[in-house]
């Protein structure tokens, strides 16, 4: 409790710094590793779990780091752009990569949860679209949304 204190009593010294670089929808960097150039990608393929995603992709290595815009079960869409987040996931499957690495969760090693979440929030979308144009409150659109046919791959 009273680390939370400390933290409620630090807000007001708190100094936003805005970032000095920034990147629209790509930036490579080059780390110099034991002699041997390593090419680093940041990327911004779109809004997905937050307006600002950024995946960070290692070509030589083929592995791509996702942080939550892609995990190995359902992401939080609690702040996330439904409605765009398949269309972002598409760059990421167009990257050349074996592995990737999740926010959460272990190391995947395919493509296969990356459609099956584009299933998902495509279904979710247009479901709950047809629900608002219909003017079904929220609490029972919750109710009656039937998102069963992806329960094989969210347990």
């Amino acid at each position: 409790m009273q680390v939370k204190r400390d933290y409620l009593n630090a807000i007001p010294e708190v100094q936003p710094t805005p970032p000095n670089i920034t990147l629209d929808t790509k930036m490579t960097l080059y780390q110099n590793v034991n002699g041997a150039s390593r090419e680093i990608q940041l990327l911004h393929f779109g809004r997905a779990h937050t307006g600002g995603d950024v995946v960070i992709f290692l070509p030589q290595e083929r592995v791509v780091f996702t942080g939550d815009m892609m995990l190995p079960g359902l992401s939080y869409m609690g702040d996330g752009h439904v409605d765009e987040w398949p269309e972002t996931l598409e760059g990421l499957k167009g990257l050349d990569f074996e592995y990737w690495l999740p926010g959460h969760g272990p190391v995947m090693e395919t493509k296969e949860p990356i459609e099956n979440f584009q299933a998902y929030l495509r279904d979710l979308w247009d479901k709950t679209g047809r629900m608002y144009r219909e003017g079904v409150s929220w609490d029972r659109a919750a109710q009656q949304i039937d998102m069963t046919d992806h329960s094989a791959n969210y347990r």
